[in-house]
C-alpha cells in the first residue's frame, strides 16, 4: 500500500512538471535580446527598428491559440516571414498578432520579426521596451511573453534640470576635495576627474537640445567621471582614517603604560566608534556604492582631530614635571623679585626724606 502512494506520488509531481514544461513552450528564441536599432537611449520623434526570430515548436500550437506583437512606437509597422524546414511559407505579414490557424503545424516554425516606428512624445521621460511578443496555448493555458531590454527616453524638458544639476555635484565634489587637501592629502588623481567631468558637461551645453542624444551621452559620461571621483575620494579618505587610527591606537597604548588612564579609555573609545563607521561606510564602498558623503566626511574630520588630541595628550605624557611646573616658578619668581624691588624703592625714597628734613 504505501509503495503504491509513493508511485501515485511520483506520478502525479511528474505530470505537474509535464504542464509547467507546456506552459512554457509556446515559443522559444536562441539570442538574448532582439537587435533594436538605436540600442541605447532614444529620444521623441526618433526611427526605432527591431528584429527577432522565435522558434515556435511543432505541434505546441493550434487554431485556438496566437502570438501577439506590441510596441510603443508611433506608427509601428510589422513585416513577419514564417518559414518551415528553411522554405518561407509565409512573407511579410503586416499584422501585430498571428493567429493559431496559420501557426499549427507538426514541424517547428521560424518566425523572423521586423518592426519600425516613431518615438512617442508621450514616452519622454520613461523606459520602454521597443518590442514585446507574447504566445497563449489554450490547451494547457500556457503562456510565453518576451520584451526588449528597457531604454530610457530623453525628456529635453529636463535638460537644463540635468545639466544644473551635475554642476552643483561637481562643485560639490570640488569643496570636499579642498578639505581632505588641507588634510594633507594627494587628491591630485580625483581632481583630473572632476576636470574630465566638467569638460563632459561643457560639451553637453554645447550640443543642447537640439542634438539630445549626443548631449545626454556626455551628461551619462559626466556622471560616470563624478562617480569615479567621489569614489576615489573616498577611498582616500578611507585610507587616511586607517592611518590615523592606527597611530590613534599605538599612543592610547603608550598611554596606558604611563598610567594616563583616562586619556587612553578616551582614546580607545573614540577608536572604536571611528572603527564602526568605518565598517558601515566599507561596506557600502566595496560594494560598489558611494557612502553617504556628510557621514564619509565627518569620519575623516574625527581621524584627524581625535590624532591631534592624541598627540598633545602624548606631549604632555613625556614631557617631565619640573618642565610643566617651571613656567609657573618663573612667574613666581618674578613676582616676588618684583615685590622685593617695590619694597626697596619705597624705602629708599623715606631714607632720602628723613635725610632732607634732619
Amino acid at each position: 500500500m504505501n509503495i503504491m502512494r509513493k508511485i501515485i506520488g511520483v506520478l502525479a509531481v511528474l505530470l505537474i512538471c509535464t504542464a509547467f514544461v507546456g506552459a512554457g513552450a509556446a515559443f522559444t528564441y536562441s539570442s538574448n535580446d532582439a537587435v533594436v536599432t538605436p540600442s541605447g537611449a532614444l529620444t521623441a520623434g526618433q526611427t526605432v527598428s527591431a528584429s527577432m526570430k522565435i522558434t515556435v515548436a511543432g505541434g505546441s500550437l493550434d487554431v485556438g491559440d496566437s502570438i501577439s506583437f506590441t510596441t510603443p512606437l508611433s506608427g509601428a509597422k510589422w513585416s513577419t516571414d514564417i518559414y518551415r524546414g528553411g522554405v518561407a511559407i509565409v512573407n511579410d505579414y503586416e499584422s501585430n498578432k498571428i493567429s493559431g490557424f496559420m501557426l499549427e503545424s507538426d514541424s517547428n516554425l521560424e518566425l523572423r520579426i521586423s518592426l519600425s516606428g516613431k518615438v512617442s512624445a508621450s514616452s519622454e521621460g520613461k523606459e520602454i521596451s521597443v518590442l514585446k511578443i507574447s504566445a497563449t496555448d489554450k490547451e494547457t493555458n500556457g503562456y510565453s511573453s518576451y520584451s526588449t531590454k528597457p531604454q530610457k527616453v530623453y525628456d529635453k524638458g529636463n535638460f537644463a534640470n540635468d545639466v544644473a544639476a551635475l554642476n552643483k555635484d561637481a562643485a560639490a565634489l570640488e569643496k570636499r576635495v579642498v578639505t581632505y587637501t588641507g588634510y594633507g592629502i594627494n587628491t591630485a588623481t580625483v581632481n583630473e576627474t572632476i576636470k574630465d567631468a566638467k569638460s563632459k558637461i561643457s560639451a553637453a551645453q554645447s550640443a543642447g537640445t537640439g542634438n539630445l542624444v549626443t548631449a545626454y551621452s556626455h551628461i551619462e559620461a559626466a556622471e560616470t567621471l563624478l562617480t569615479k571621483a567621489e569614489r576615489g575620494l573616498d577611498k582616500l579618505g578611507f585610507d587616511a582614517v586607517s592611518k590615523n587610527i592606527g597611530k590613534i591606537d599605538t599612543i592610547a597604548s603608550t598611554l596606558d603604560s604611563k598610567n594616563w588612564d583616562a586619556e587612553a579609555q578616551y582614546l580607545e573609545t573614540k577608536t572604536l566608534n571611528m572603527e564602526y563607521t568605518y565598517e558601515t561606510l566599507s561596506a557600502t564602498y566595496n560594494n560598489g556604492g558611494v557612502p553617504d558623503a556628510k557621514k564619509m566626511d565627518n569620519l575623516v574630520a574625527d581621524s584627524f582631530n581625535t590624532l591631534a588630541k592624541a598627540n598633545e595628550y602624548l606631549e604632555d605624557a613625556n614631557t617631565p614635571v619640573i618642565l610643566k611646573i617651571l613656567p609657573f616658578i618663573l612667574i613666581g619668581v618674578a613676582v616676588v623679585g618684583a615685590v622685593v624691588g617695590i619694597v626697596f624703592l619705597i624705602r629708599h625714597r623715606r631714607g632720602r626724606s628723613w635725610d632732607e628734613l634732619g
